[in-house]
C-alpha cells in the first residue's frame, strides 16, 4: 500500500482468514490459563497460542509499526478455577478480531514475525531495533516533494471523519448489544414463566372441577412456554460480527491519530530548536502522514461494510421481537379467559 487509493472489506478479507478457537482443557491447578488453537487459511497452518503470545507478538508490531493502526488486545484478567464461559467467549472472539485485522491488514500481513505467529509452533520473537521508517530507507525521498501543509490538512480531515464514524459506530453498536440482552432476558424470563406454570399445574386428587380444568390450562400453557419458539437466535452473526470488527478498527485509528497528534507536536518542536533544520526529521514527519492516511483506507473499508450489514443486524431483532410477540400471542390463547368474580 504506497498510496491512499481506496481499499475494499473484500480486498481486505481475502488476505487471510484467521480462526481461533479455545483448547478445550484447561491448564493450571488453581490459576488456570487458557490456550487457543490458531488457524491461517493463507498460510494452511494450526498452532497453540497462549494469551501471553498475543501480548509479545502486539508489543513486536506496535515497535516496528508506529504509524499504523495496531489494535489494543482485550485486557488480560487472571482466571481462576477455569473462568466463566461467557468471559473465556468474549476474549475468544476479542483476540480473533484483532488477530483477523493484523492479518489481513495491507502491511502487517506480511509481517515476518505475524507469519511466525500464525505458522510457527514454536515461537520466538524479538523486538526489532528499528521501526518501518528506518526499514523503508530511501523509498522515503518520494515524498520529498509533497506539500507538508496539504498532509497536515489531510490528516486533520480525516482526524475528524474517524472521530464522526467511531462515535456512531459505537453507538449503533451499543443500541444493537441492548436489544439483543432484551432480547435475551425475555427468552429467560418466558421460560421462567413455564417453569412456574408447570408447577401450578400439579394435579391433586382433591381438586374441583374449576380446578382440574385451570391446571390443564396451565400445564397446555406450560408447553407453549417450554417449546420451540425461541430457540431460533435473534442475531444476524455474520453482520454482528462486522460491526465489532469496525468499531475496533476504528477504536484503533483513533489511538493512532492521538499517539501521531503528540508524536508530530514533539518532532516540530525538536526540528524548530534545530538551525538548519533536519531534513530526516521532516522525512518521518512526512512519512507518519502518509502512512495515517493509507490506514484511513482500512478503517473506512470496515466502516463501509459494517454498515451495509446494519439491515441485518435490523432484520434479525425484529425478527426476534417478532418471535416473541407471537409467542406470548399462543400463551394468551392456551390460558383460561379470565372470568367475572362472584358476587
Amino acid at each position: 500500500m504506497t498510496n491512499t487509493n481506496e481499499v475494499t472489506f473484500q480486498e481486505l478479507e481475502a488476505t487471510d482468514v484467521v480462526s481461533i478457537d479455545l483448547v478445550p482443557e484447561r491448564k493450571g491447578i488453581i490459576l488456570k490459563h487458557c490456550e487457543y488453537y490458531v488457524s491461517s487459511r493463507r498460510h494452511g497452518t494450526t498452532v497453540t497460542r497462549r494469551y501471553n503470545d498475543f501480548v509479545q507478538l502486539y508489543d513486536v508490531l506496535f515497535a516496528k509499526y508506529p504509524y499504523r493502526a495496531v489494535c489494543q488486545l482485550p485486557p488480560k484478567r487472571v482466571v481462576v478455577g477455569g473462568g466463566s464461559g461467557q468471559f473465556l467467549e468474549s476474549r475468544r472472539a476479542a483476540l480473533q478480531r484483532w488477530l483477523s485485522l493484523a492479518a489481513c491488514h495491507p502491511i502487517l500481513a506480511h509481517d515476518a514475525d505475524l507469519r511466525i505467529f500464525l505458522s510457527e509452533s514454536v515461537l520466538r520473537l524479538e523486538k526489532p531495533k528499528h521501526d518501518e521508517f528506518v526499514l523503508a530507507g530511501t523509498q522515503c525521498d518520494e515524498q520529498e516533494e509533497t506539500s507538508l501543509d496539504e498532509m497536515k490538512a489531510r490528516f486533520a480531515k480525516e482526524q475528524e471523519q474517524l472521530r464522526i464514524l467511531y462515535l456512531g459506530m459505537d453507538r449503533l453498536a451499543q443500541i444493537f448489544d441492548r436489544v439483543k440482552i432484551r432480547c435475551e432476558a425475555e427468552k429467560s424470563d418466558f421460560r421462567e414463566l413455564g417453569a412456574a406454570l408447570q408447577a401450578l399445574s400439579t394435579r391433586d386428587a382433591a381438586d374441583t372441577p374449576l380446578w382440574t380444568r385451570l391446571k390443564q390450562a396451565y400445564g397446555d400453557a406450560a408447553l407453549v412456554c417450554t417449546g420451540e419458539m425461541f430457540d431460533d437466535e435473534s442475531v444476524d452473526s455474520e453482520a454482528e460480527g462486522r460491526v465489532s470488527l469496525a468499531r475496533d478498527a476504528l477504536a484503533a485509528g483513533r489511538e493512532l491519530c492521538a499517539r501521531l497528534g503528540r508524536g508530530l507536536h514533539a518532532e516540530r518542536a525538536a526540528a524548530a530548536a534545530l538551525a538548519p533544520p533536519h531534513a530526516q526529521l521532516r522525512r518521518r514527519h512526512l512519512y507518519a502522514l502518509t502512512a495515517v492516511l493509507q490506514e484511513a483506507c482500512v478503517w473506512r473499508a470496515y466502516a463501509a461494510a459494517a454498515l451495509q450489514a446494519l439491515g441485518g443486524l435490523a432484520r434479525a431483532r425484529g425478527a426476534g421481537h417478532a418471535r416473541a410477540a407471537a409467542a406470548w400471542a399462543r400463551l394468551h390463547a392456551a390460558l383460561p379467559p379470565a372470568a367475572s368474580a362472584p358476587y
